[in-house]
């Protein structure tokens, strides 16, 4: 796409841009801000103090046949799209600085509530060819990636993968507010697949055959990030069902290069840390796809909590057996060996040690709405390792937990960081 042609799609995204339904409320702050008394914009330059929020995004619903709007809907596409989103933070007349106080503190006054104020869709990935190739038509957005790539004091991309019962718009605000708590330093990115609104459709209809497709469009997006952008590293996040496509999407692009080894798959492709939260990912499933992961992944973190009530729904209502999300999973000897093989793998029990604390980590939204679970996990797409996140050892290599000094600990090892990031 020519400069003349992108500016006049800019305009028109300002103008007529989609304006989104109203969003869930901003995160609560985590432990990280309110403990150090600092906010996610402090370090940002004079020209980055935008409260609005740029997010890419790849999606594999389709676009519905609505001209008056760019909205993509439940249907599934046999294409990947790609474009960016303007995410704001708000109300339209508050600015970036009581956005960045809010951001800091445990108790906000009122709702901070997320909407699109924009969309632009660039086009598609040919997902026919491997390696993937970027078509003509999304060639400004790569360029426009690289660009912000280069003036991000991180050159790392934030990919969110969501979870069941959910619609493209909240794919975007979920990868927003995560890089907002990032600090905006990195570039956020959502990979939006097409789950209904209705958990009957993820538990007895066919939406976990959805993700399994989709699985191998992320397989193929996650390669092409490392071949055509800039990116010094890749993290993925991902949440309850998109713990399954990100689970079948990196063991699918693992096997596309049976020759490389673990090291030369990391430094080619470059992918950071893999956090899988509250992921309705049964264990069976994920021991298999462990050695790929392993292999592809700077770090691989399962959070888990004893009592997450949609997992046990989920072992119940779906089968499948125990979830990686949840604890007390046993193993049989070779699956044991299959862990004990691994060098990258971390299981953080957000449940254990809760009676040192006085109190348990519970549900399954935690690891958003409880603020040690959500610093836990920004810390951790710091490139962190687990004591350098104030977490404590368990009963086992792989097992950490946080513990009742955890603020402490934390505060310490973040301190001697501050302006250095």
């Amino acid at each position: 796409m020519k400069v003349a042609q992108l500016s006049t799609v800019f305009v028109a995204f300002l103008i007529t841009g989609c304006a989104g339904p109203r969003m869930e409320s901003l995160m609560p702050t985590p432990l990280l801000y309110t403990q150090l008394n600092q906010g996610p914009m402090d370090g940002l330059s004079k020209k980055e103090l935008w409260k609005p929020m740029r997010v890419y995004f790849a999606t594999t619903r389709s676009r519905d046949q609505d001209t008056r709007r760019i909205n993509f809907g439940n249907k599934e596409s046999e294409e990947m799209s790609m474009g960016l989103a303007l995410i704001n933070f708000g109300e339209p007349e508050v600015g970036w600085a009581e956005l960045n106080e809010a951001s800091r503190m445990v108790d906000r006054d009122g709702d901070w509530l997320m909407t699109v104020s924009g969309i632009i869709e660039a086009g598609g990935l040919d997902l026919s060819t491997t390696p993937p190739q970027p078509r003509e038509e999304i060639s400004w957005l790569v360029a426009d990636m690289n660009r912000a790539l280069n003036e991000a004091r991180r050159k790392e991309i934030m990919l969110y993968v969501h979870g069941a019962k959910v619609d493209f718009y909240n794919a975007c605000a979920f990868s927003a507010q995560l890089g907002h708590f990032l600090g905006r330093d990195s570039v956020a990115m959502a990979f939006s697949w097409p789950t209904r609104q209705r958990i009957t459709s993820y538990v007895f209809g066919n939406d976990r055959e959805r993700g399994e497709r989709s699985a191998i469009a992320l397989s193929l997006l996650l390669e092409m990030l490392s071949r055509f952008t800039e990116a010094e590293r890749i993290h993925v996040v991902c949440w309850s069902a998109g713990g399954r496509v990100v689970t079948q999407a990196v063991d699918e692009f693992r096997k596309r290069y049976p020759e490389m080894m673990g090291e030369e798959l990391r430094e080619t492709f470059r992918l950071g840390t893999v956090y899988f939260a509250a992921a309705d990912v049964p264990h069976e499933d994920f021991l298999s796809a462990l050695p790929s992961l392993d292999a592809m992944a700077e770090r691989v973190v399962v959070s888990a909590s004893s009592n997450d009530d949609a997992l046990q729904g989920a072992k119940i209502f779906m089968g499948g057996g125990q979830r990686i999300g949840q604890l007390g999973v046993e193993m049989t000897e070779a699956e044991a060996a299959i862990v004990e093989d691994t060098e990258r793998l971390e299981v953080v029990d957000v449940s254990l040690g809760s009676s040192d604390r006085g109190f348990d980590i519970i549900g399954h939204r935690y690891w958003f709405n409880h603020p040690w679970a959500s610093t836990e996990l920004l810390l951790a797409l710091r490139g962190l390792g687990p004591e350098q996140r104030g977490l404590e050892p368990g009963g086992h290599r792989i097992h950490w937990l946080l513990p009742a000094d955890y603020p402490e600990r934390m505060t310490k090892e973040m301190l001697p960081l501050r302006g250095n990031d």
